[in-house]
């Protein structure tokens, strides 16, 4: 008992900060409603914790003290990076977490993180394991466990009056509280996993309505990452972020919604037919498969993580692109230059008189965005040189997303001069973000917030498009004559390519597909 009391107060005192102080945000504390909605998060923290601690007693008292070591040192773990960065641990950051690779992972860790883990984590953990546990018979813990269960349930009743609060908080208290926050959402991350393992829905047959207005239709999509439009100069921005596509005709959309701020569903929105109504989960093909199966010449570079389930005709990563150039001069480390690396070359070699190119950047993902360009493309100094954004100064921390916003423009300006200079082909390029990105305001940092409540800074990204002269005049097309008033940039891709190609099926959208002439 008094060993359940401990660990449990343990967790109260070590790991509650974000919880409480989002609570207190929107606790009266001059009523007594607001000092009893505070101390019921009190009491349903240390009941669920106490009735944990109890059930795994009632098994084994090994599997108690090892299960409860593990919870504070990843308590630690997820202490510091909600306290630094602001995140919350909903199913969607989990999937983040999990589709993290190893590089972004080394992005994340600093030598703050040691003290969390040492003084919250690992030396508490010890405790636990070397201190005797003298315990009652196994009846006993489990009366202990469903007490606490009892008592919550009593308090609950009591204090029913304060179910509306807890109502409207409950999604963003979920998030916050530890260890709940992320044992709850890793099951229902895995849930989703499952889902989306299952066999893809094949989209009905499609057939071309033109043929290729050259000897080759190339469209290339770039998927940009963690690109807020607000950072741009061409939609603007007063600083100069765009200064390498300004030379090009572009079509620039006004800022449009991302269907979510994390990549994996918003991936999955930009490559499905069901644009901003497709969950993460979707089980129909994604595009380049579609498109694959058309007859379309489709090739797929990533320079990031969380694509639905690929089938094209040349699949390269990070890894794959610079096996490949390491006979050649490569770009420099894994910058998103990789995937501009010789794309006009194998555009030339696809065996197909259309073309479908899509690259996966790694663009402005953060917290290490001094990392994401070239040293000479750091152009707004000073810079914020470390993943410990929250301790930069808001000027420094700007600068580096600045650098990376310019960054990717020059690469979209290598991809529109590699395309230009191909002979024989008619081409057109859009590129669209995933999400944007929160840089401190209002003490949100990166993505990947809840909808319901992510500022517009996490939502709001750039679509545009540029089009080669022989494609634009085999449309009857300007840059001008494209824009909408409205922009879905989720929405417009998949349709906007199938019309690009002349294809046409049950599926097909024509108010989405930007390239059509249709009557608006």
């Amino acid at each position: 008992m008094s060993f359940t009391a401990a660990v449990c107060v343990f967790t109260l005192a070590a790991f509650q900060a974000p919880l409480l102080s989002y609570a207190l945000r929107f606790s009266d504390l001059h009523t007594v409603e607001g000092w009893v909605q505070i101390l019921s998060l009190q009491v349903l923290q240390f009941c669920l914790f106490a009735a944990l601690v109890g059930i795994l007693a009632t098994i084994a008292l090994w599997l108690m003290k090892t299960v409860v070591a593990v919870l504070f040192i990843v308590n630690a773990v997820a202490l510091y990076f909600m306290l630094t960065y602001g995140i919350e641990i909903d199913r969607t950051m989990v999937g983040n977490i999990l589709n993290t690779d190893q590089r972004e992972t080394a992005e994340l860790l600093h030598v703050s993180l040691l003290p969390y883990v040492l003084f919250l984590g690992i030396i508490p953990a010890v405790v636990v394991l070397a201190i005797k546990v003298q315990a009652p018979k196994r009846i006993w813990r489990l009366a202990l466990a469903l007490g606490a269960i009892g008592v919550l349930a009593a308090w609950s009743i009591v204090t029913s009056f304060t179910m509306l609060w807890y109502d409207r908080h409950a999604s963003r208290m979920g998030s916050k509280i530890l260890p709940w926050s992320y044992v709850v959402n890793v099951a229902r991350h895995f849930n989703r996993v499952a889902m989306d393992n299952r066999e893809q829905v094949l989209l009905p047959d499609a057939y071309f309505v033109t043929a290729p207005s050259a000897p080759k239709d190339v469209v290339v999509l770039v998927i940009g990452e963690a690109a807020r439009a607000d950072r741009f100069s061409a939609l603007g921005y007063a600083r100069e972020t765009n200064p390498f596509t300004a030379r090009y005709d572009l079509a620039v959309f006004p800022a449009g919604l991302a269907c979510s701020t994390n990549t994996i569903s918003s991936t999955a929105c930009i490559l499905t037919h069901e644009g901003r109504h497709a969950s993460a989960r979707t089980v129909f093909e994604p595009l380049p498969n579609y498109l694959k199966r058309q007859g379309i010449a489709t090739i797929f570079r990533s320079n990031n993580s969380g694509p639905p389930p690929i089938d094209v005709d040349l699949y390269q990563n990070r890894a794959d692109i610079l096996e490949a150039c390491a006979a050649a001069p490569c770009p420099e480390g894994g910058s998103d230059a990789l995937l501009n690396w010789q794309l006009g070359d194998l555009i030339e070699q696809a065996q197909s008189a259309r073309v479908f190119v899509t690259l996966h950047q790694t663009g402005s993902h953060g917290p290490a965005y001094y990392s994401k360009y070239p040293k000479e493309f750091e152009y707004f100094t000073p810079v914020c040189d470390t993943v410990q954004v929250s301790r930069c100064s808001q000027e420094a921390l700007d600068n580096a997303y600045d650098n990376t916003i310019r960054y990717t423009d020059s690469l979209i300006a290598d991809l529109i001069a590699q395309l230009d200079a191909l002979s024989d082909v008619n081409a057109a390029l859009i590129y669209v973000s995933d999400h944007g990105q929160s840089l401190g305001e209002n003490g949100f940092y990166l993505h990947g917030a809840p909808n319901a409540i992510a500022p517009k800074a996490q939502r709001e990204v750039p679509f545009f498009v540029w089009m080669s002269e022989g494609f634009a005049q085999a449309r009857n097309l300007t840059p001008q004559s494209i824009l909408r008033q409205e922009t879905h940039p989720h929405d417009f891709p998949f349709h906007s390519v199938m019309g690009a190609f002349g294809l046409r099926s049950e599926i097909y959208k024509p108010e989405f597909d930007i390239f059509n002439n249709y009557e608006q």
